[in-house]
């Protein structure tokens, strides 16, 4: 499978203020996975991998929806709750999960600006 861009210039998301270490798994001998007590690295980079979790801002949407989106850093990255993130090169990979029957998505970026630029405005 492969990455898919997001148009981050046609959506907007929503700082939640929260932020957590993306947990490393190793694979036992009986191909089962186990979290190792570890931070996950990133595989390019090695630098530890972040998980931000907010709001995807949708007027036209019924409900309201959060998401965690994956970031490599050295410091934990930060959001405050009801402000506007930015994410740089925000892409998505879908999957399935063994004996799940539906499609799930995981979210990387690149990194984040906490910002108050809205969807749709043009950087000055």
């Amino acid at each position: 499978m492969r990455w898919i861009p997001i148009a981050t210039d046609r959506i907007q998301f929503i700082g939640t203020g929260k932020v957590a270490e993306v947990a490393e798994y190793v694979e036992l001998s009986n191909n089962e996975r186990k979290r190792s007590g570890n931070q996950a690295k990133d595989l390019d980079s090695g630098m530890p991998m972040w998980v931000c979790d907010v709001m995807v801002f949708d007027p036209e949407a019924a409900r309201a929806e959060v998401v965690g989106v994956k970031v490599a850093a050295l410091d934990q990255p930060q959001t405050t709750m009801g402000q506007p993130v930015n994410f740089h090169n925000l892409r998505a990979l879908g999957y399935v999960l063994n004996g799940a029957n539906r499609v799930s998505y995981t979210f990387r970026a690149d990194g984040l600006d906490q910002g108050h630029q809205k969807a749709g405005d043009k950087a000055a």
